[in-house]
């Protein structure tokens, strides 16, 4: 993302939006940032013209639960959507992320900490705060004999790729990297998520870097 980038800063509080202000220039100096303080002002504002990251309060008026998010992951796949909410708990952040959320930001974190979760976002990576990545390491995974099965399945360019996803690289980057059309990286993410069995990139991403051994986080 470069400095011309836009951002949606989504929350209904007038306070934390002027600190997740302070938090995006910070993170990302000179770029265009707007504001929402409803659900249904954010997703208007994303259909007349599509930022490149959007921070959404988990909690603001007409999300619904993660209905909202959902909605926005299905309209706009492409966008990093982080996920700001004063609920942290494990429980809360294994679903933000299983639902496409490319981070979680807690209100209760310092300022330093959500600068570098929204420009770990901004390149490609997965952001959880220290404490929860490592309670969700410890919380059993039900689907973990299964995405293994998975992976196993993949063939030896589609396990290149999603290494690649998991080093944070972007389609663009894979494809020169790879010496490939990106039409054909989009075909081998495409498969990738058909053959573990996960519906978006980032939950493709956090198993394989759990199994991979490489997640990083705050």
């Amino acid at each position: 993302m470069d400095e011309t980038a836009s951002v949606l800063i989504a929350d209904d509080h007038p306070l934390f939006r002027d600190a997740l202000r302070h938090v995006v220039e910070d993170s990302m100096p000179g770029h265009a940032i707007q504001e929402a303080s409803t659900f249904d002002q954010a997703h208007a504002m994303i259909r007349v013209a599509a930022p490149d990251l959007v921070l959404l309060d988990l909690n603001m008026p007409g999300m619904n639960g993660f209905n909202g998010l959902m909605t926005l992951r299905n309209e706009v796949p492409a966008i990093p959507i982080i996920i700001v909410s004063a609920e942290d708990t494990p429980e809360v952040v294994q679903q933000v992320l299983t639902y496409g959320a490319s981070g979680f930001i807690s209100k209760s974190m310092p300022k330093d900490q959500m600068t570098r979760g929204v420009r770990m976002v901004c390149q490609g990576e997965v952001f959880v705060p220290f404490d929860l990545n490592e309670a969700l390491h410890r919380r059993p995974d039900p689907m973990c004999e299964e995405f293994r099965n998975g992976y196993a399945s993949l063939t030896a360019q589609q396990r290149k790729v999603l290494e690649m996803l998991v080093m944070g690289r972007s389609n663009k980057i894979i494809a020169f990297e790879l010496d490939i059309a990106e039409s054909t990286v989009k075909a081998h993410v495409s498969a990738i998520l058909r053959k573990l069995k996960v519906n978006s990139r980032t939950q493709a991403v956090l198993n394989a870097s759990k199994m991979l051994g490489s997640v990083r986080a705050a």
